[in-house]
């Protein structure tokens, strides 16, 4: 497992998500209140405790945990880790920290939603309440000298938050600024929830911020700030313009708009999961194709 440090008080684990070298990042924050961003799914909690101990941080000392949105990819863990992190406190949304608590209505969408990839999700150890701390929008954590704000981030997920980190001003995005792959910015659109104006308030939210770099947790810096963040939005606006083109072409069949796209030479080139490319494409044409549906009926 790689492990890197970006300044004096932050480091990258690479947890190999899904057995994939360099696809998903835990961030972990020192100082005298260690802090996680983020956990990985539940299957990749022992490289995270792995790597608080490889950074000199033992996992009894972390009081933090910041999941920026309960899917499993980035929250999946928090219940696991918190079994061996007796201080820590799970950061979330307030409208995903029902989910924490009780999470065998999202495990139900998540085997739905990922189809072929679920077991690789793993699973969610439900969280008792008094461990959770539901954050709205600009809530302020002192970090002993990291001052971290949680900035309302909807149009992924409706309980998206991103942090800010006012030091450095440094964003961890989660999935507010898609996902950063081998220098490739790609969308990610899964359903039921992706909302393309929702997604571009968000954005215009984050623009404003100005941050000095995007920290993303598929997959690690972007150095690029706010220019990443206008090349999202060129992105989103491309990707949800070719599946809807596709899917009038082929009369609104959802089924023949997916296996259209899923031929495409072009993104079968784009640099998603090699282990499970045609599964996470078709969750993220299955996100635009009911975003659209749902704009159709309003």
């Amino acid at each position: 497992m790689e492990v890197e440090q970006l300044n004096d008080r932050l480091w990258m684990l690479d947890v190999e998500q899904f057995g994939v070298p360099r696809y998903g990042s835990v961030y972990v924050l020192g100082g005298r209140h260690p802090a996680l961003v983020e956990t990985g799914t539940s299957v990749e909690a022992p490289r995270v405790l792995s790597g608080l101990r490889t950074v000199g941080i033992r996992p009894e000392e972390v009081r933090w945990i910041f999941v920026t949105h309960v899917h499993l990819d980035h929250a999946g863990g928090a219940g696991t880790l918190l079994r061996h992190m007796p201080q820590a406190q799970v950061v979330v949304h307030p409208r995903g920290a029902k989910h924490l608590a009780d999470p065998s209505r999202l495990l139900a969408s998540v085997k739905k939603a990922t189809g072929q990839m679920a077991d690789k999700y793993g699973t969610m150890e439900p969280i008792p309440t008094q461990r959770i701390v539901p954050a709205e929008d600009g809530h302020l954590f002192d970090l002993d000298g990291a001052r971290l704000s949680a900035v309302e981030a909807p149009g992924h997920a409706p309980h998206h938050l991103c942090y800010f980190e006012h030091r450095k001003k440094w964003l961890f995005t989660g999935d507010a600024a898609g996902t950063w792959r081998e220098g490739m910015l790609l969308p990610t659109t899964p359903p039921p929830n992706f909302d393309l104006p929702l997604w571009e308030t968000t954005l215009d939210r984050l623009v404003a911020m100005e941050p000095a770099a995007l920290l993303y947790t598929h997959f690690g810096p972007n150095y690029e700030g706010r220019d990443a963040l206008f090349a999202y939005r060129d992105v989103l606006r491309s990707w949800v313009g070719r599946v809807e083109d596709v899917w009038n072409e082929v009369a609104r069949d959802d089924g023949a708009a997916v296996g259209r796209l899923l031929a495409d030479p072009e993104l079968r080139r784009w640099p998603y999961n090699d282990h499970a490319r045609e599964a996470e494409l078709e969750m993220c044409v299955r996100g635009v194709l009911h975003y659209l549906r749902r704009r159709e009926n309003e």
